[in-house]
């Protein structure tokens, strides 16, 4: 868990990936997608139950089993820890670890932004409203033109409001305008502030917690798999900001249903679960980049080509991705391992995803043979330990780099770190543990007493990490 600290959002990822795709597309002027329009409409519309559906062959998709394969190849031999991709809501290919919760990172951006269409729809939260109006400000006090900014301006990231935000990052710091030198709404500027600011808008317009409605409104509705509350949490910086960041934890095949969900422009089988309108809304660019693409509400967008395929996505550190490429019907998730320092580069990403529609070759059989994606046993558990021996576990854990604490919630052991949230612990032994999803190893210290005295948690190549025991 050490090595979690080393892992922050980075938004040069955002924008080199925004650059990459407006150069590599430009690649794919391929005469073959002006047929599409007239392939999709041959192509049943496709719901998730709780599996996923999956061509058993391609071709019957009209797409190259050969050339997704390819993609996927290329994708894992650049960093891709976890893909999936869609078509018309039934998987083309999937590959690695699908069922993995990886940080989400910056994507929990366009997660927010979701939550934000529906709350409009229902009149909790207005976009005009400003923050002096809905009573925002922060521990060092805003000015009155920054809380002029309009909740429009803060999805936009164009509130004019530059001050320190949790979760930000080394070029977030040096990138911050000057505080004072642009007025809400006429400069773009990626603002974490202004996006830790937008959840706690959230949770004050709504009387809810953003996270119990990302599962009551989201998760359950699109039948996640692998999703729980326990995998996200508040990350507050208060020597920053008053304002918490909202990380989130979740897999490639349940952020694939985020996408299929905005694909169908908000409707899922025959609920119109977010408003058509705020899709639309909320994925055109209101700010251009000058390498090509654009930024909507929390949402980015594409230049050339795959501008011209009314492409966005959602995008986070390391090669986090969501891409939605309507013209094709397709959905693209990239996932890759920051626990464990990979990352995959913004090119990579975008010849992974050039690669996947070139492999379009046709149109789809009017009824091409689906088949259910078999479940993945995520457990890994090898033993079961009693409440006396799980009791022996708890307490307080620190060192210079952790400060967790192992709590047992009567069903099983769990770890927390306030920086890094609640990972479940997953027993080997009676004391050997797999922190699930950072998929680490951990093992209690015990002395000749037999008295627990510490951790150890495996670092990310050799060696381990021990966290002294503090107290219970």
């Amino acid at each position: 868990m050490a090595a979690f600290s080393a892992f922050m959002q980075r938004v040069t990822f955002a924008f080199g990936l925004i650059g990459s795709f407006a150069v590599v597309s430009g690649a794919h002027a391929n005469d073959i997608t002006a047929q599409w329009p007239g392939w999709n409409e041959v192509s049943p519309e496709v719901f998730p139950d709780e599996t996923w559906l999956r061509y058993e062959a391609p071709e019957d998709a009209g797409w190259s089993a050969d050339g997704l394969a390819a993609a996927a190849a290329y994708a894992q031999e650049h960093g891709s820890s976890a893909g999936f991709v869609l078509y018309d809501g039934a998987v083309l290919t999937e590959w690695g670890e699908t069922e993995r919760r990886f940080k989400c990172h910056s994507v929990r951006k366009s997660l927010m932004s979701a939550l934000f269409g529906m709350a409009v729809a229902e009149g909790s939260i207005n976009l005009d409203e400003s923050l002096a109006e809905i009573g925002i400000d922060d521990d060092t006090p805003l000015t009155d033109m920054e809380k002029s900014a309009k909740v429009s301006d803060l999805l936009k990231a164009r509130s004019g409001v530059y001050l320190p935000a949790a979760y930000e990052t080394r070029s977030m710091k040096r990138g911050r305008p000057e505080r004072g030198s642009h007025a809400p709404g006429t400069h773009w500027y990626y603002n974490n502030w202004d996006f830790n600011a937008l959840g706690a808008i959230y949770n004050l317009k709504t009387g809810r917690d953003l996270f119990g409605d990302f599962e009551a409104r989201l998760a359950r509705p699109l039948g996640m798999q692998d999703f729980d509350l326990s995998h996200t949490y508040y990350h507050l910086e208060a020597q920053n900001s008053r304002f918490p960041a909202y990380p989130f934890r979740m897999s490639a095949r349940d952020l694939a249903r985020f996408g299929l969900l905005f694909l169908n422009e908000g409707k899922w089988s025959d609920q119109q679960i977010i408003p058509a309108s705020w899709v639309a809304e909320s994925t055109r660019s209101y700010s251009a980049r000058k390498r090509g693409g654009g930024y909507g509400y929390m949402w980015w967008t594409f230049g050339r080509k795959l501008g011209e395929m009314g492409t966005y996505a959602a995008l986070g550190y390391g090669g986090q991705a969501v891409i939605v490429v309507p013209a094709a019907r397709l959905v693209y998730v990239n996932r890759v391992n920051t626990y464990d320092r990979h990352r995959m580069s913004t090119k990579a990403i975008a010849d992974t995803l050039v690669q996947i529609l070139k492999a379009r070759t046709g149109p789809p059989k009017a009824d091409p043979k689906l088949v259910p994606v078999p479940e993945l046993d995520r457990s890994h558990a090898s033993v079961t330990l009693t409440a006396d021996e799980r009791a022996r576990l708890t307490g307080a854990y620190r060192s210079d780099l952790i400060n967790a604490r192992v709590t047992d919630d009567g069903d099983g052991l769990a770890i927390s770190d306030p920086n890094q949230g609640t990972f479940h612990l997953v027993p080997q032994g009676p004391t050997s543990f797999l922190i699930e999803g950072f998929q680490r190893e951990a093992q209690f210290v015990e002395n000749g007493a037999g008295e627990i005295t510490g951790l150890k948690i495996a670092k990310a190549k050799d060696g381990w990490s021990l966290v002294p025991r503090v107290g219970d």
